[in-house]
């Protein structure tokens, strides 16, 4: 006869019925994810829509300092990091990230018509070089062709990249910044430039303080709002002579923004078996509560029955 504490048991089931809709729902978010990629139609840079587009090509630095994975100090045009230390508990041990991080550098995607430049704020990377190696210290001193032993080091260090020239497919929401800024816009760069003018006090008086009695009047004032307007009227103009420019970023409506180097069907593959994995779970936390709710009605049933026989 099923038997079972009552608090250990409506527990439990409720553990599983949680799981059981978690995994459902995981479920088709990766049916989704799979979905996306294998119908939205790979663009040509040069004539992409605004919008919503899938970009494939290879990625590529921009002009400028370059890109630096933290840990093993290799050029790259993305990185994330995570350095995990070993915690024991008797015979039992795990591993608990002490740093972490991820880059938001902007680089390039180019193909045979164009480039685009990609922030990878927020976005799903997945990369195709991964590199694990262990050490003694919470920064590695030594790459990973000279590492530490996975059984006994205490430290794990873990870093993902994108390599200029690698191959990458991105989906993300497409657009084309030109040099013209609305009004709003410049007021809004004019503010900006006011307020960082305020932080050296020093510096403000000695360009607008024509009396020289250490505060701006109303005069003074508009003459460095002025100022500061026909510099920004200046950077606009220069901005304004130069070639539009294509970025990929994460999408305001809420869909996803995927960045990866691995080919498209095995991304596609991989989210596959990610739903498969989370609807199987489903099943089993589904029929696990219901198969605990049987089996405690049918021994409440039995309980009852034996209590009513004289």
């Amino acid at each position: 006869m099923y038997t079972a504490d009552p608090g250990n048991f409506w527990f439990w089931v409720i553990v599983l019925c949680v799981l059981a809709a978690v995994a459902l729902i995981a479920g088709f978010v990766f049916l989704l994810r799979a979905w996306t990629v294998e119908n939205v139609p790979v663009s040509p840079i040069r004539s992409a829509a605004q919008g919503y587009v899938k970009l494939e090509g290879h990625a590529d630095l921009m002009s400028g300092p370059p890109i630096i994975a933290p840990l093993t100090q290799s050029r790259c045009t993305w990185w994330s990091f995570r350095v995990e230390e070993r915690v024991r508990s008797g015979r039992n041990q795990s591993w608990r990230t002490v740093n972490q991080g991820i880059s938001d550098d902007l680089f390039l995607i180019c193909d045979a018509t164009g480039q685009c430049v990609v922030d990878p704020t927020q976005a799903e990377v997945i990369p195709a070089t991964r590199t694990v190696w262990y050490g003694d210290e919470p920064q590695p001193l030594r790459g990973p062709q000279v590492s530490g032993f996975a059984l006994t080091s205490p430290y794990r260090y873990v870093e993902e990249l994108i390599a200029p020239r690698e191959f990458i497919f991105a989906l993300g929401f497409f657009r084309t910044q030109t040099g013209d800024a609305g009004a709003l816009a410049i007021n809004q760069e004019v503010a900006q430039l006011l307020h960082d003018w305020k932080q050296n006090q020093a510096e403000l008086l000695r360009r607008f303080d024509n009396d020289h009695d250490g505060q701006l009047n109303d005069q003074e004032w508009e003459a460095a709002r002025e100022a500061a307007r026909a510099q920004v009227l200046a950077q606009e103009q220069q901005v304004a002579q130069r070639a539009p420019t294509n970025v990929l970023a994460k999408p305001q409506d809420g869909r996803r923004f995927i960045i990866s180097t691995r080919q498209e069907t095995q991304v596609i593959r991989r989210f596959q078996l990610w739903a498969a994995a989370c609807l199987l779970t489903f099943v089993i936390a589904g029929a696990a509560a219901g198969y605990m709710i049987t089996q405690h009605n049918r021994a409440a049933a039995a309980n009852a029955t034996s209590s009513a026989q004289p």
